[in-house]
């Protein structure tokens, strides 16, 4: 009786460790997330000069170039949009304007996981205080909201958010202006 068991347990113990042993390899659309956060990180900011000209001298540099592949096939726009991830941009954008003098006080700096954080509130009122810590707080949802909408848009797994966060993170540090903080990868905070 025992050997019964043991020959019919044999083959489940065998399937068993070859499915244990099976990795489930999750796509992640790097290219797309990447070209997404850029292009949503420059229309947020399209109220600063700075990206403005940025932006404007890329296009030219892009549009310059020769190419014997048909324009059709060579543009491959990877434009991510719904009326949600719409209506988060316009929030977000609208918001920057107002973050911009915390930002250039050093009260405010990028984080590495692209949230904002407060970092210095002395000499500001209560009332001031409070102002900027719902504008933090207003905007850091607004970005979790928009990372996550993004990734849905693409059909990335939500068990990748954070590598959608992460790239956003890079868009939004690489953009600040000379002398906003922004906190390095190892956690410390500088100015750029």
């Amino acid at each position: 009786m025992k050997i019964r068991s043991m020959r019919a347990a044999f083959p489940a113990g065998l399937v068993l460790a070859f499915l244990s042993c099976i990795t489930v390899n999750i796509y992640f659309p790097e290219s797309a997330v990447r070209k997404t956060a850029e292009d949503i990180v420059n229309e947020v900011r399209a109220s600063d000069k700075a990206i403005k000209d940025e932006v404007k001298k890329d296009k030219v540099i892009k549009s310059a170039g020769f190419s014997l592949v048909p324009r059709l096939h060579a543009q491959q726009e990877t434009e991510v949009t719904t009326p949600k991830i719409r209506a988060l941009k316009e929030s977000i954008k609208g918001r920057f304007d107002q973050l911009v003098p915390y930002f250039d006080a050093g009260r405010i700096g990028e984080t590495r996981d692209g949230n904002l954080q407060v970092l210095n509130e002395d000499g500001l009122s209560l009332q001031d205080r409070s102002v900027l810590r719902k504008l933090v707080k207003d905007e850091n949802q607004d970005r979790k909201d928009l990372y996550a909408e993004v990734a849905k848009a693409l059909d990335v797994d939500p068990s990748q958010i954070d590598r959608v966060q992460k790239i956003f993170a890079e868009q939004w540090i690489g953009k600040a202006h000379a002398g906003w903080m922004i906190q390095k990868a190892d956690g410390t905070w500088v100015k750029k």
